[in-house]
């Protein structure tokens, strides 16, 4: 079981894992950026000095050889190509796995083995003389051998240990983000044998004493075979909030030498003064090694401002667990409905006073609700690295050449519809590079560029979001999907249908028109679920397609799914609500021209003709009255239809509660909301009704 500071981990090598999966295919189009490389190589630093910190020690070993392969790149001991780039989408694949796992270090044979193996295929790229990184328990084992007596293969020259001053001063607010100093000394004091002072000078009379800050530094003698970065990863997530120094001292065995050893360390503790590299000049027994500069004690100013600014980048953006973010929403939408109900009170008891409060209250639970929803919101952009992904895997899969282009990836979308969105976009993208997109030679042929092109497009319209994906391949044929449709008794052979129903066609379960089945797709089971998935959310999906030039696929979505702005309503003595954004205006019945005086189909308004439906008449079957009605004109995308009812109540607030399974099948009808007296209301969905309506029409012209 992990704790919680593994988890943190876990959740930022995940946030690192996707910043290089992003990052390298930059790299692939720029190979000889170095801020990509330089990017690149960071990332994978972090995630193994975190690993090792946080007990992930094949994590952090299988990420150490990943990291060497760049830093002989970023060196220019090594080139990028293809090879590299394909084998380090493979790698972060296998790092996604051992953080699901969850565990420190792999104990089964064949997990143990399956790593060697990745590793083999990341050393196939090490120049000659490039030695693998070995990993503790390698270690430990060539260690054994040779004092077996036994010539390991690639045996390197043995130069003894080296030993190193270290000097830890962490600033007092290292204890704010969870830090253990004491769990950095005892990874520092493993690398080998050590002599440790703690410098508690600074500490402050008990009255003075404030639990949450550090006052002690220390500095660490420490005899070690590992280099200076392996050092400097045990405090690599306290950079900024520490000041670190290593200085290299004389070779030799220092910490045995008590006799000249004891006097240097106690006078250091009875001055409280930090030891220098000078101070261990009597142990010199040959030229000093070339040691690291050290920095300058007065050096403690730069790395305030440096630590000021990383907390004042931590204050500006914070993480917050999902799950919070839910139960705020949840909170607010509750406090939405209990305002309602003290608007209520406030109109029954015609208080002066009390109709004030309610109104700031209803500003304040306006304003709070906005921003409780914008906390939600996340950019499509980065979910998309995995689309990015998916492309280039089928380019290889089936010989293809295709770009992946993003426009309007910065707008944002709330959490639970981009879950949502996430299969939709798979199987769409996914029948895109198979049926969509040609193969080179054919698309040479019809006057093409043989690399094509997979465009997702995001826009805002109105209030809600537009989601489209194109391709610029063959197209879709309306004929040879009519008699697909027939063999499988979709559609019946002598059924009239427009290119667009018979395109839309795609998205019935279990249609394809693939001759053959691939592990890409051919199963017809893709877009029955992008349209099963968007409906859900309470979005649309059409399809437009040109042959020879290619397909968009449309995805019409709300920005959210919990509260929204109303238009209350009664029909046939019920409650329905009209998504306010959809509404454009309320019109009374002697403003418009109806065919005979009579409610029909149409009307005219402006000189336009719009279509019209009776709600009276589809929700209760039996017609409105014409004069004591309203008309309301809906727009939804580019239609525009007038809904009759019998009278608007006024704009809300509604908070949408999903329907229970006995109702889910009512297409028209989005979910329920709970007014503040306690009454019910539907709340209509203005695409889904006139489809339906449209269809419905199209059924009585068959019929007769």
């Amino acid at each position: 079981m992990l704790d919680k500071f593994q988890l943190k981990f876990v959740e930022e090598a995940q946030d690192n894992v996707a910043a290089i999966e992003e990052a390298l295919f930059e790299l692939e189009k720029s190979p000889d950026d170095n801020e990509i490389i330089e990017r690149l190589f960071r990332s994978m630093h972090t995630i193994k000095g975190s690993g090792a910190m946080f007990g992930f020690n094949d994590l952090s070993h299988f990420t150490h050889n990943l990291e060497t392969l760049y830093d002989l790149v970023r060196n220019g001991k090594l080139s990028v190509n293809k090879d590299i780039i394909s084998l380090t989408f493979e790698s972060l694949d296998y790092i996604r796995q051992l953080l699901d796992l969850g565990e420190g270090s792999l104990s089964d044979p064949d997990d143990i083995k399956r790593q060697q193996d990745y590793i083999a295929k990341i050393t196939k790229f090490f120049p000659e003389g490039q030695t693998l990184t070995l990993s503790s328990a390698e270690k430990a084992a060539l260690a054994a051998k040779q004092a077996a007596g036994a010539a390991p293969e690639q045996q390197q020259k043995s130069q003894g240990p080296k030993n190193y001053l270290v000097t830890f001063a962490p600033f007092e607010s290292l204890l704010d983000n969870g830090t253990n100093p004491l769990f950095m000394l005892d990874d520092l004091t493993a690398l080998g044998p050590y002599r440790t002072i703690a410098f508690t000078g600074q500490v402050p009379t008990v009255d003075k004493f404030e639990p949450l800050k550090l006052y002690t530094k220390w500095q660490v003698l420490l005899s070690t075979d590992q280099d200076v970065n392996d050092i400097k990863d045990v405090f690599i997530f306290v950079e900024d909030e520490c000041r670190m120094d290593i200085a290299e001292l004389p070779a030799g065995d220092i910490l045995s030498n008590n006799d000249k050893l004891e006097p240097i360390l106690l006078k250091a503790i009875q001055n409280q003064t930090e030891l220098k590299a000078d101070d261990f000049a009597a142990f010199k027994e040959q030229p000093k090694p070339k040691t690291e500069p050290q920095q300058p004690q007065n050096t403690a100013p730069a790395a305030n401002k440096q630590n000021a600014k990383a907390q004042e980048s931590k204050i500006s953006s914070i993480r917050v667990a999902s799950d919070k973010i839910d139960d705020l929403v949840n909170a607010v939408s509750e406090l939405v409905t209990m305002q309602a109900q003290l608007n209520l009170m406030a109109d029954k008891h015609d208080d002066p006073t009390l109709t004030a409060i309610a109104e700031q209250m209803e500003k304040i639970t306006r304003q709070l609700r906005d921003n409780s929803f914008s906390i939600s919101l996340i950019p499509l952009q980065g979910e998309l690295v995995q689309f990015q992904r998916l492309v280039r895997d089928l380019c290889i899969k089936l010989g293809k050449q295709m770009e992946f282009v993003v426009e309007g990836g910065e707008i944002e979308l709330d959490k639970n519809i981009i879950d949502h969105l996430k299969d939709p976009l798979l199987h769409i993208i996914r029948n895109s590079g198979d049926h969509g997109v040609e193969m080179p030679d054919e698309r040479i042929k019809a006057g093409k560029n043989p690399t094509g092109t997979i465009l997702l497009k995001a826009f805002y319209s109105g209030s809600s979001v537009v989601v489209q994906v194109s391709d610029d391949g063959k197209g879709m044929d309306p004929a040879k999907i009519r008699k697909k449709a027939i063999e499988k008794g979709l559609i019946n052979e002598n059924a009239k249908l427009s290119d667009k129903d018979t395109l839309n066609l795609i998205f019935a379960s279990g249609f394809s028109t693939s001759e053959k089945i691939s592990d890409v797709s051919g199963r017809g089971v893709g877009m029955d679920v992008v349209k099963s998935k968007i409906q859900e959310i309470r979005g649309e999906v059409s399809v437009d397609s040109i042959l020879g030039q290619g397909t968009t696929i449309t995805m019409e979505l709300p920005l959210t799914l919990s509260i929204i702005d109303g238009l209350l309503t009664r029909i046939g003595g019920e409650q329905y609500v009209f998504p306010f954004s959809n509404v454009e205006r309320i019109l009374q019945p002697s403003e418009v021209k109806f065919s005979d005086n009579q409610l029909g189909d149409y009307f005219i308004y402006g000189g336009e003709q719009l279509p019209s439906i009776d709600l009276d008449k589809i929700f209760h079957d039996h017609p409105n009255d014409i004069n004591n009605s309203k008309i309301i004109i809906v727009q939804q995308g580019e239609r525009r239809v007038g809904m009759i009812v019998d009278a608007v109540i006024g704009e809300f607030q509604i908070v949408v509660k999903p329907l229970g399974r006995y109702l889910r099948a009512v297409d028209m009808i989005s979910g329920a909301s709970v007014m503040g007296d306690g009454s019910l209301s539907l709340i209509i969905d203005p695409g889904r009704l006139i489809n339906y309506c449209n269809q419905l029409k199209l059924r009585r012209k068959q019929q007769q």
